[in-house]
């Protein structure tokens, strides 16, 4: 019985330094607005509204998809980010899935350019209201 026990630890630490499991998304503090998103920079946050314009952008560097809330781009309040790494875990193209319709978004918002956005690289961090 003590050589599987062994046996079964010793596999287990190889196993834990071989297997990396992918970090899980941090819970978000609160649910708030697209209008609030800058009064939240450096926070984990869930942010609604209503998805005003979505493009893919495969001529810019990283090929972005921008998902832009409330007012079409140049002047939305609030973007969430999917670059070009990312986009094949959706399993529609996001800025059709996404286009005219209430989306809430997790994750971190930082600022860029003096807007607020969030970076998604999963599309679990995502949700049609």
């Amino acid at each position: 019985m003590l050589p599987v026990v062994a046996l079964i630890m010793v596999l287990g630490l190889i196993l834990s330094r071989v297997y990396t499991p992918e970090p899980s998304q941090e819970e978000p503090e609160a649910t708030i607005s697209a209008t609030e998103a800058a009064e939240h920079t450096g926070k984990t946050m869930e942010v609604c509204g209503d998805v005003a314009s979505a493009d893919f952008i495969p001529s810019i560097s990283g090929e972005p998809t921008f998902i832009n809330f409330e007012r079409p781009h140049p002047d939305q309040l609030f973007t969430a980010v999917i670059w070009g790494n990312n986009r094949s875990r959706w399993r529609s193209a996001p800025e059709e899935l996404y286009i005219n319709r209430t989306v809430c978004v997790t994750g971190r918002i930082e600022m860029h350019e003096g807007l607020p956005q969030i970076e998604a690289t999963h599309p679990e961090q995502f949700r049609i209201r």
